[in-house]
């Protein structure tokens, strides 16, 4: 059981679905300054802080900054996941580290999938929306209201599939039909909010995703190219290098927290 400050809502930092098990079995990372939501439909193994769980569709756990987190993975492993923010003011909730959702496993997959497709464009809605699955996990239901930034509808949904699927191989064309809009307007539409082609915006939320896992968390440099839909290590670094004019190991070390930088 953790002791959470809840009294305000979180800061939502990067939110999606992860990809592991790929290229290795066993991963161990921390993220020293944020807490981790995972959201489970998969077989393995977790160790959090020297205490084993075993992992099963329908559970989430909830992991505080600094954690020591090992996975052990059965195979090709997919999870929601939400890194976040939480001011140290206000009264601390207890909040378990581990619980089996059951039937309420939907809403929150749900939730979490729109979180990260909110968060783009609308950051503050996504936090709220995190904010009310929290009280959620720890058994005071919380609603709460926040102003949002319309987008068209298509393009909110082409958004949040990006958003859900970016460690995926993205067809812009099959995010169009998904949308139920033309490739050739939905690229309109990219270019009229972001200033960017579909692909291009693809391209920009990878980067800021691998940079944001670079510089907060200790996982692998080649598990963080697996986890932006990167996996190719040579176009990883090329992305990387292009964006900053550093390699991915070179902006840990300039950008990254001290554990970070350590397991870089």
């Amino acid at each position: 059981m953790w002791q959470m400050p809840l009294k305000n809502p979180p800061s939502l930092v990067q939110a999606g679905r992860g990809v592991h098990g790929l290229r290795l079995k066993r991963e161990e990372f921390q993220l020293p300054e944020l807490w981790c939501l995972h959201l489970y439909n998969y077989h393995g193994e977790l160790t959090i802080d020297g205490q084993d769980f075993e992992i099963k569709p329908g559970r989430v756990s909830i992991t505080p900054p600094n954690a020591r987190i090992i996975y052990r993975f059965q195979g090709e492993s997919w999870h929601a996941f939400a890194h976040f923010e939480l001011s140290q003011r206000g009264d601390m909730v207890p909040m378990p580290v581990w619980q089996d959702l059951d039937e309420n496993y939907g809403g929150v997959a749900k939730s979490l999938d729109e979180i990260a497709g909110w968060l783009p464009s609308m950051p503050c809605r996504s936090s709220v929306r995190l904010w009310e699955i929290l009280w959620q996990l720890v058994g005071y239901p919380y609603s709460e209201r926040t102003p949002k930034k319309q987008l068209h509808p298509s393009l909110e949904q082409a958004v949040r599939d990006i958003e859900v699927q970016l460690a995926e191989r993205l067809s812009i064309p099959g995010i169009a039909a998904a949308a139920n809009i033309s490739h050739n307007h939905l690229t309109r539409l990219f270019k009229a909010e972001f200033g960017l082609t579909a692909e291009g915006y693809i391209r920009q939320r990878r980067t800021e995703r691998a940079l944001h896992l670079l510089v907060h968390t200790t996982m692998a440099i080649k598990s963080i190219a697996a986890e932006v839909g990167l996996p190719d290590l040579h176009f990883f670094n090329k992305t990387i290098r292009g964006a900053t004019e550093l390699s991915p190991r070179e902006y840990r070390r300039q950008y990254g927290t001290s554990l970070a930088i350590s397991e870089g």
